[in-house]
């Protein structure tokens, strides 16, 4: 086994947990769903966190041809993970086995709370990127980086203005911005 190997199982498991989190709530929310009022928002956010997830899984295959893994590379790359964990049970309501599950109101009493961990969650992909572009000359990590800007300027946006117009237009925002780097960014796995 070599160095990415053992780096990328650790972080696999890590990944793995929020995914199955993730899951987990979806087939809950599915399974109660005679008394959940649902949000169009809030199952964006969830469906973000699922992106998310995949999109930083994907993008650490560009290092594996990194010689050597410092510290404080293995360190970057699991901050990383531990973010992106923490964006997706966020997001996630706990589901009570009886009474109502109120998804609107939810989004809007704990939305900050998950789109400031998705916020947080770019920021240091950006530094991520910086670090791995800058030191190891990973030129996809610098690229993805025309990504990653505009994700957290709208997702800033949906933080720090509360205007329903704004809630709305930032996951359209986020959705082309993330379809543009899965198939202009993100080279096929090889």
């Amino acid at each position: 086994m070599g160095a990415f190997e053992h780096v990328i199982s650790l972080l696999s498991f890590v990944y793995a947990l929020a995914i199955a989190h993730l899951l987990t709530t979806a087939a809950r929310l599915i399974g109660a769903r005679d008394r959940v009022r649902f949000s169009w928002l809030h199952g964006y956010w969830m469906l973000n966190a699922l992106i998310v997830l995949v999109a930083d899984w994907i993008s650490f295959w560009d290092v594996r041809a990194l010689p050597s893994w410092s510290v404080v590379s293995i360190l970057v790359v699991l901050v990383q993970a531990f973010v992106d964990y923490m964006q997706a049970a966020l997001v996630c309501p706990e589901i009570p086995q009886e009474g109502a599950i109120d998804l609107v109101e939810f989004h809007q009493t704990r939305s900050r709370l998950y789109i400031g961990a998705f916020l947080a969650t770019g920021i240091w992909a950006l530094a991520d990127n910086l670090y791995f572009g800058g030191n190891y000359d990973v030129a996809e990590f610098l690229s993805q980086n025309v990504a990653v800007v505009p994700l957290i300027v709208l997702t800033l946006s949906a933080v720090l203005f509360r205007a329903r117009w704004v809630q709305i237009a930032v996951p359209f925002g986020l959705l082309a911005t993330w379809g543009y780097y899965f198939f202009e960014l993100q080279q096929a796995l090889r």
